[in-house]
Parts: structure tokens; C-alpha cells; sequence
């Protein structure tokens, strides 16, 4: 069996619309998959692209975010070199769509709704977050930071399980 399969050098993590209904806060509105696995003859080019992105960006130790990368982080690494989705003829909501419906090992996740917020965010300045209160709270670099190395971690220890439970139900095949 691969161990590339079980634990991945990577995950592209895609923001899902937030759920009507949650509990005590915490929704299922994550979905990660891991780019070097994914045969790109299963999903378009336009995938494959996002694909080969984001699995550059989870290596990448310099301008990468770490192992689970946000879609939003690699619509931020675009940002930074000067190009966005259209300049690559890129739809990304299709993409997205065609990820979600991908015939491959996908882990849903729940997250509270700041870790949800967190991870759609692809705006420059970083989100602010009001709240009823009328607090209203700027998300520093590092809270990011910090949902990502939550999200990594909860990938790190639920993927294995879930990739074994696959093979194990002949659901996927390791050779």
C-alpha cells in the first residue's frame, strides 16, 4: 500500500456553503483533497491546474501556508504574483463544483463559523468579523496561521483512518 495515500504531502481544502443547520456552532462546510493523489485524467484541465497549485503551494515552504491549503490561498498566491483566476481561463466556481463532485477520496470537515470564515477569506487586508456585540475583530495573519495548523493537524489524524476504511471496504485500490 502507499503511504502517499495515507498520508499526503498535501491537502486542498475547499470553504462550502455554510450549513442551515449546525451544532453548538460547529457546521460541515470544509472538503479537502490531496492533489498528488488525484489521477488528472478524473477531473478537466482547469482542475488539474488548481490541482498542480495547490500541491505546489503545500511543499512550498517559503510562500506556502503549510500542509492543508485554503482554496483562498491559492487565489491569494495569484493575487501576489499579479494574476487571478481569469487570467489563467479559469472558472473557479465550476472548479470548485467539479471538485466537490470528483469520484475521489474526499474528507468533509465542521468547523466552527471563524474557522469557516478563515478559511473562504481571499481578500487582501484579512477579514474583519463583527459580531453582535459590535466588537468587531481584524484576523491577523497569525489567527490564520493558526486555523490552518488546527485544519493540518485534524487532516494529519482523520485522513489515515479514512483512507484505510476505504481500502479496507474495496472502495478504492492500492494498486
Amino acid at each position: 500500500m502507499s503511504n502517499t495515500l495515507l498520508y499526503p504531502d498535501g491537502w486542498l481544502v475547499l470553504g462550502l456553503p455554510w450549513p442551515e443547520q449546525t451544532r453548538d456552532g460547529w457546521g460541515e462546510c470544509a472538503l479537502a483533497v490531496a492533489p498528488r493523489t488525484m489521477p488528472r485524467s478524473l477531473v478537466s484541465k482547469e482542475a488539474g491546474t488548481v490541482l498542480d497549485l495547490a500541491g505546489g503551494l503545500a511543499r512550498d515552504l517559503v510562500d506556502g501556508p503549510g500542509k492543508a491549503v485554503f482554496f483562498s490561498d491559492v487565489t491569494l498566491w495569484l493575487d501576489k504574483q499579479g494574476k487571478d483566476w481569469g487570467d489563467l481561463g479559469i472558472d473557479y466556481e465550476a472548479v470548485i463544483d467539479e471538485l466537490v463532485g470528483a469520484p475521489v477520496p474526499q474528507l468533509y470537515m465542521t468547523l466552527m463559523q471563524k474557522a469557516h470564515a478563515i478559511l473562504c477569506d481571499a481578500s487582501r487586508e484579512g477579514l474583519r468579523l463583527h459580531y453582535t456585540s459590535g466588537e468587531v475583530e481584524h484576523v491577523t495573519p497569525q489567527v490564520r496561521a493558526d486555523v490552518h495548523a488546527a485544519i493540518t493537524a485534524s487532516l494529519e489524524r482523520d485522513w489515515p483512518a479514512y483512507i484505510q476504511d476505504l481500502i479496507d471496504r474495496g472502495a478504492i485500490q492500492t494498486r
